[in-house]
Formats: C-alpha cells, structure tokens, sequence
C-alpha cells in the first residue's frame, strides 16, 4: 500500500506559511513517502514564495495530488498548476489575476514607477508561464485568464479549460497520516 501523506493547507502564501510547507514536503520526501495529497485552499499571496513552492513541488520525484477545497486565488494557481493530478470540489473555485504592487504615498521618479510596473508585469508572466508549463494549457490561454479584472471559474469551468481533471469531494481515509497548516 503506498506510503501517503495528507497536508491541509488553508493559508496565505507568505514566507512563515510557505516555510512550513516547504519544510513539511522535506519531511515527506525523507521519510520516503510515496505520494503527497494536498488539500488546498488559499487566496494567494507572494509571487516568489508562490512560485518557488511551485517549482519544489513539480520537482518532487513521488505523486502529488492537489485538490482544492475551497478556493485558491492568485498565485496559488501556480501553486494548484504544481500537482501531477489536479482535483477540485463541486463548490471549488480558481481566480487568475494580473499582480498588484502596494505603493505608500509617497514622491516616485518615472523610472521607479517603470521598475514596478516592469516588476509587475514579470511577475504576471512568471505565474502564466508557470501555470501553462505546469498544466499544459496554452500560454495565450492562461493570459487572457489574467487580464481585465481577471477570471474566476467554477469547478466545471475549471474542468472544461482543463485546469483540473476531476470533480470529487475530499475523503481522508480513517488513520491517515495528516498535517495542517494554516495562517495561525
């Protein structure tokens, strides 16, 4: 029977949250685990944890299933796209979004306000890139996902653009091996 591991995690992608998945992957991968079973829902967060998350968890050499138990959000979508298998629940959504950079009130020079909004603009080309690779969606796809406002999708929608492969409801079975992560 294979060795699985059940992670919840219900947080936002910020450095102390996306430490403690990294950390908790770790473990799994030394302690042999033949595949890791996430349970996810998140609205998002840091582009660069988010994306670096991805990265580690497409490169985990054991399955990875992820299946979104609420909703996931922004750059959790690369998080979601990392998945070998991708399931969402009937009530399910994705939201894809360009990025946002927060600026306090302050005096800012044509070339400060080009680097954010260069900086901007990779970092939506990094999570659309990641997401096509991830997914196999088409790039043009995933990119009019994120522009004007953005896109959120329903898990049927989510199953006809081929972002997840099924619909099912969550079921752990009794005696699982769980670990949580939250915001708290």
């Amino acid at each position: 029977m294979a060795k699985t591991k059940y992670i919840i995690f219900t947080a936002d992608v910020q450095a102390m949250q996306s430490a403690k998945l990294r950390q908790a992957i770790t473990d799994c991968v030394n302690q042999k685990y033949d595949e890791i079973y996430f349970l996810i829902s998140s609205g998002g967060g840091n582009v660069f944890e988010g994306l670096s998350l991805a990265a580690y968890i497409n490169a985990l050499p054991m399955k990875t299933t992820m299946h979104n138990i609420g909703q996931i959000d922004s750059v959790a979508t690369a998080i979601f796209a990392s998945g070998k298998e991708k399931i969402g629940s009937k009530k399910s959504t994705f939201m894809f979004h360009g990025v946002a950079t927060g600026l306090q009130a302050a005096n800012y020079l044509e070339s400060q306000l080009k680097e954010f909004y260069e900086g901007n603009i990779r970092s939506k080309n990094d999570i659309a890139n990641a997401i096509s690779s991830y997914s196999n969606i088409p790039l043009k796809n995933i990119a009019s996902w994120m522009i004007d406002g953005g896109v959120i999708m329903n898990a049927e929608e989510a199953k006809t653009n081929g972002f997840i492969s099924s619909i099912a409801e969550p079921s752990i079975p009794t005696g699982a091996d769980i670990l949580n992560i939250s915001n708290v």
